[in-house]
């Protein structure tokens, strides 16, 4: 009996460690999302422009006071802006139209979520990182730029940089 306690209690000291790690790298990057982010609907990229688009999911003040009860979701995807907007400023809606992946186009909410983007980096900025820890093992790009440092960008074999659908995931000591 001793033994499994011992193990779901080395497991929880595991999890709850990869949390905090993967914790403190999101907040990293969301406060460099601040400085370095373009506001969405003040900035919008070029259409068609493929971009670093981050998304945090009902951003008020009342879930950021609730963050122990209920984690925001945040979207981290390369994306396009389809040059559609909706605008209303009667009923202060505003929202987007973005291109995520070949055939998959999302309506972001730019009013309710907070809604930032960030141009892809030059391809000589790209740099290779392993990504190691739990799990297996594979290559990815990075790269040293504010945000982008905080992330490795997962290719398919037939990409040479990142782009629509690139599987990215936090850069954590997990």
């Amino acid at each position: 009996m001793d033994e499994f306690i011992q193990e779901g209690k080395y497991a929880s000291h595991e999890t709850l460690n990869g949390y905090a790690h993967s914790w403190q790298t999101l907040s990293l990057l969301m406060q460099e999302v601040i400085t370095n982010g373009m506001y969405v609907p003040e900035f919008l990229p070029d259409e068609n422009q493929p971009v670093l688009l981050v998304v945090i999911k009902e951003a008020t003040v009342l879930k950021a006071k609730s963050l122990h009860s209920e984690a925001p979701e945040v979207l981290i995807s390369i994306a396009s802006h389809t040059g559609e907007s909706v605008r209303d400023d009667d009923n202060g809606y505003y929202a987007d139209y973005w291109r995520l992946a070949a055939g998959t186009i999302k309506l972001i909410d730019c009013a309710e979520d907070a809604v930032f983007w960030l141009p892809l980096p030059a391809v000589e900025a790209w740099e290779g990182y392993r990504f190691s820890g739990y799990g297996s093992p594979f290559d990815a790009l990075s790269a040293p730029l504010p945000v982008f440092l905080h992330l490795a960008f997962a290719l398919k074999p037939d990409q040479s940089s990142p782009d629509l659908g690139t599987t990215i995931y936090l850069k954590s000591t997990i």
